[in-house]
């Protein structure tokens, strides 16, 4: 069964490694791959309706948000508030950066005591709430509408490279498949070189295929 998160479907998965749709392993290896790729971004990247997160501030202006390919902000509230919409934007949709485009957002965190209180550290108190839409929507969530209803018009919106990026890591974890995947041997003419690798999840070139996709992980005043 297809999995949300799967970036590739069993078609694609199957002509890539040269193997037949009916291989039982293979939605398992297609949704680990496609897990690893996400990881490795830094965020859930699968279409993702109403998502609602609670935002430290700085009392800056900019808002980070843990997600990354923030699609639409719908909604943002300070204790229950509505924040006016045109006073913000998404600045970054990769990096989930809000900025606020006049004056500054509320500060969350610790205050100083006194007459005049001070904000000494910010941290999530739960009085921020961003609700928005991120994700592009994955051939895997595309395979199970169609399960529903066959009739369904669904298309992914997967970028061309996330795509080609899984499918270089699918090999990559499928091909070593029952042997130590440290252990690389390598013909050398007349005989054989055997060491032991320390190979990432998702390989260099995956990587280079979704680097501009990858969000890093910081907060900015």
């Amino acid at each position: 069964m297809p999995s949300p998160l799967d970036f590739v479907t069993l078609a694609q998965a199957s002509d890539r490694l040269k193997v037949s749709t009916s291989d039982a392993e293979l939605p398992g290896f297609i949704t680990a791959a496609s897990s690893a790729l996400a990881g490795w971004i830094g965020y859930e990247a699968h279409r993702r309706e109403e998502v609602e997160e609670s935002v430290p501030s700085d009392g800056g202006v900019y808002l980070w948000l843990r997600s990354g390919a923030v699609r639409q902000v719908l909604s943002v509230t300070f204790d229950g508030a509505d924040v006016p919409p045109g006073t913000y934007h998404i600045d970054s949709p990769t990096q989930g950066r809000i900025v606020r485009r006049s004056g500054t957002w509320p500060f969350t965190g610790t205050w100083s005591h006194g007459v005049e209180p001070l904000p000494l550290a910010s941290h999530d108190t739960g009085r921020l709430l961003v609700r928005f839409t991120a994700g592009w929507r994955t051939p895997g969530q595309v395979a199970l509408a169609l399960e529903a209803d066959p009739g369904s018009t669904l298309q992914s919106e997967l970028p061309a490279e996330l795509r080609e990026a899984v499918l270089i890591t699918l090999a990559a974890l499928y091909r070593p498949a029952g042997r130590d995947p440290n252990v690389v041997s390598r013909s050398t003419g007349s005989g054989s070189v055997t060491w032991r690798a320390d190979p990432a999840a998702v390989p260099p070139l995956a990587q280079q295929l979704a680097r501009r996709h990858r969000k890093l992980h910081r907060r900015q005043a």
